[in-house]
């Protein structure tokens, strides 16, 4: 158990820390094969070591494979915590505005891209991206309320714009536009950051089908 954990810390801790810098990928795939090298040396994994001219020669198979399999423990651990969490996002619409439009947009493209650099593509976390994708345009409509006001206009321009149905979402970016003309200069200037915003979030996850989520 000792040793697991050591091996977690060593392996992860700098690439963490390195994604958090911004790092080049160069960097990370160095750092993780020193990982490597570092915990195959403290668990006696390594069963040759040869020091020649052509440099550092290590048979690490065996070590090598205890970390796949320990990656492999990681993604199946990751998995349910990423969906658990997306799904918080999601429960929030239902009973109270917890997190705001810009809070789910960086939650959703950080969960998003560590499953994708853990390679994890389960239909259970189709299915919930799915269902988050649902919950950040829900934010997005929102804040189109707050733009044309809180009224029985605001709440009717805003469900034109964005429709949020059980089974499926839809965005008309054209009466989105229609709508932009009726707005004050101010207002008219959020209106189209906004629209930029929505545009953006529409394109990255243009791959993700919330139909019948």
């Amino acid at each position: 158990m000792k040793n697991f954990i050591e091996t977690i810390l060593i392996m992860f801790i700098p690439q963490i820390i390195l994604i958090y810098l911004g790092k080049p990928y160069q960097i990370m795939i160095v750092c993780l094969g020193c990982s490597i090298i570092t915990c195959a040396f403290l668990q006696d994994k390594v069963n040759i070591l040869r020091l020649g001219k052509n440099g550092i020669e290590l048979d690490m198979k065996k070590a090598i494979n205890e970390a796949y399999a320990t990656i492999d423990n990681i993604k199946e651990l990751m998995d349910p915590i990423i969906n658990y969490n997306l799904q918080l996002m999601a429960g929030e619409d239902l009973a109270f505005e917890g997190t705001n439009l810009e809070e789910r947009l960086t939650f959703f493209r950080k969960a998003r891209k560590l499953a994708e650099k853990l390679n994890i593509d389960t239909p259970e976390l189709k299915a919930t991206l799915a269902k988050a994708r649902g919950s950040v345009l829900y934010a997005f409509s929102l804040k189109l309320y707050d733009l044309w006001g809180h009224d029985t206009n605001g709440y009717n321009i805003s469900k034109e714009i964005i429709e949020i149905k059980t089974d499926s979402n839809k965005v008309h970016l054209d009466k989105f536009k229609h709508y932009m003309k009726e707005l004050d200069v101010n207002s008219r200037k959020r209106a189209e950051k906004l629209y930029d915003e929505l545009v953006e979030f529409l394109n990255e996850t243009s791959d993700i089908d919330d139909s019948n989520y």
